[in-house]
């Protein structure tokens, strides 16, 4: 747990003082979302663990932003259980087209659960990538990130869909 909370402060530092510059404060704008996705082990899909969440990324042209998902799997709750996620990270947006916005991300990941019987938590760190379609405020956005959790033996996919408010200062050109 010690080498998560440490990662973690280590993420967040280095996104912060990339900011430091007062020209990328004055651009700095954050994109808000929600989404649903499926997770998924190799070329198997767990529709039944479908997970809906909300997401934060920070737009700052030509430069690292942080990268913020916070996400939970409705389905547990029906077992008793509250499984939650948060991924923290860096992104680095990249427009290729107009109206399309390319979001490479990695970071770490700290997942718990908790039920009457108690409670437990786990970290790792995650690496993929989203695209943003549109050129208004709202925007479409699908992505696709890896997993690994430190005590698990193989890593997992998220698979994302979900639709994006992008800051009318900051289009997407």
């Amino acid at each position: 747990m010690l080498a998560g909370t440490a990662i973690a402060l280590l993420v967040l530092t280095a996104t912060h003082l990339l900011a430091q510059d007062s020209t990328a404060a004055q651009t700095s704008r954050w994109m808000v979302g929600a989404s649903v996705g499926l997770l998924g082990d190799g070329r198997e899909v767990a529709p039944e663990l479908f997970t809906v969440g909300v997401h934060f990324t920070q737009l700052q042209r030509g430069r690292l932003g942080a990268d913020i998902s916070v996400g939970t799997i409705p389905r547990t709750l029906a077992e008793g259980v509250f499984v939650g996620a948060a991924r923290l990270g860096a992104a680095l947006p990249l427009t290729v087209a107009p109206g399309m916005l390319l979001l490479p991300t990695a970071g770490i990941i700290l997942a718990g659960a908790a039920s009457l019987g108690g409670a437990g938590g786990e970290y790792g760190y995650n690496a993929g990538g989203a695209a943003v379609f549109g050129t208004g405020p709202l925007a479409f956005r699908t992505g696709v990130t890896w997993n690994k959790l430190a005590s698990f033996r193989s890593s997992y996919w998220l698979l994302e869909i979900g639709f994006v408010r992008i800051p009318t200062t900051t289009p997407i050109d």
